[in-house]
């Protein structure tokens, strides 16, 4: 593969390595429709905290992935590897980052995320691994690639409402999937893993506006296994404060940071564990339209 092809090849992926995220949140002008729907009534005038209705959030972002795993595909296979260490693909990279925000006058409230990653690297080992049955030496020059997706849905009950903020509880569906290859073309070595899940997420969501023209926003998601055999967790934060130039422009800073930690897989195509942080801080241009 030639010099050029390769760097297609970079900025095909950094293209490819989008972080989407959609909320659909609602408010409704009439306080009583408002109360009736939250668990603990407030007698303050929450106007300010009313959403436009589209908001779009256009920028870049910083992600610092980090991520290892484990094959157990015999039972004495117990070491595990690197994606960013030992096969040198890269831990920190600039992604375009993409926000639609659509407000509804009703009483639902939902909430989405989508974390997106493709990554992959002709390297040469700098130490032993042991891949389930496959053993690779230092030294041998491999091709990895290595595709992640994670998703949740929530939806929001609201719960306390004033001036300065808006507090719901979220409840929803989180899963993710993730592919892992893997070729040693001089030793004819092909090696591919794929795992998928899906739990139920629990989390809190606020926003609000700090002054007039300071909005934040922050949400908490847990999600975990109850019903599976293997021991899973997954858990987003995600800060956001948006500065606004004008009532319809202005500039924003947010930080995701998505964990997820599966041990125990024994799934057809996947045994062992899977760690992932992923970190993401993005600047972003706002558009608001009321």
């Amino acid at each position: 593969m030639n010099h050029r092809n390769r760097i297609y090849i970079k900025i095909f992926i950094l293209i490819l390595c989008v972080q989407f995220s959609i909320d659909l949140a609602a408010y409704s002008p009439d306080k009583n429709i408002q109360h009736s729907h939250s668990f603990f009534k407030s007698k303050s005038d929450s106007t300010k905290s009313k959403l436009p209705f589209l908001t779009f959030h256009v920028g870049c972002a910083l992600a610092l992935p980090s991520t290892s795993i484990r094959f157990a595909d015999n039972p004495n296979a117990d070491h595990s590897m690197h994606v960013q260490k030992d096969f040198l693909h890269s831990s920190n990279f600039f992604v375009p980052k993409i926000n639609v925000m659509i407000a509804l006058k009703n009483s639902y409230r939902f909430t989405s995320d989508v974390y997106f990653i493709m990554s992959r690297k002709s390297s040469t080992l700098e130490r032993d691994i042991q891949f389930g049955n496959y053993f690779l030496e230092s030294g041998t020059e491999i091709y990895m690639r290595f595709n992640f997706f994670a998703g949740n849905l929530s939806y929001i009950q609201p719960l306390s409402k004033n001036k300065k903020y808006n507090l719901g509880a979220l409840f929803g569906l989180a899963g993710a999937h993730a592919f892992f290859h893997l070729n040693d073309e001089v030793k004819n070595i092909s090696i591919e893993r794929s795992l998928w899940f899906a739990n139920p997420i629990v989390g809190l969501d606020v926003y609000g506006y700090l002054t007039k023209k300071i909005f934040y926003r922050a949400a908490v998601k847990l999600s975990a296994s109850p019903f599976n055999k293997y021991a899973y967790t997954y858990f987003t934060f995600k800060p956001y404060i948006e500065y606004h130039l004008t009532k319809n422009v202005g500039v924003g800073l947010r930080m995701d940071y998505m964990n997820v930690f599966i041990k125990d897989i024994h799934q057809k195509n996947f045994k062992g564990e899977i760690k992932m942080n992923l970190p993401v801080i993005s600047l972003v241009g706002v558009i608001r339209l009321f």
